[in-house]
């Protein structure tokens, strides 16, 4: 367990060994619920609303499986 100092505007800093074993990485979005009286941080991966913002942005050539396995291999395999 790491210990963090909350900051103003109750900002605190994801220790970097909890961002690594997570794979967070900086602009993504994360939840963080509350189980069990517990604060829980949750990565958003695949989130349809996510999809939707880039949906159009990128432009492919070729076959659709062929544009989602390179898109697999940029995110990692915990994205499966």
């Amino acid at each position: 367990m790491t210990e963090v100092k909350v900051h103003d505007k109750y900002l605190v800093v994801i220790p970097r060994d909890v961002r690594e074993t997570l794979g967070i990485r900086i602009g993504e979005t994360v939840d963080f619920i509350v189980e069990q009286e517990k604060a829980v941080i949750y990565p958003k991966r695949g989130d349809p609303a996510s999809v939707e913002k880039l949906h159009g942005i990128i432009k492919h050539k070729g076959a659709i499986d062929e544009g989602i396995e390179k898109g697999y291999a940029v995110m990692g395999d915990e994205s499966r």
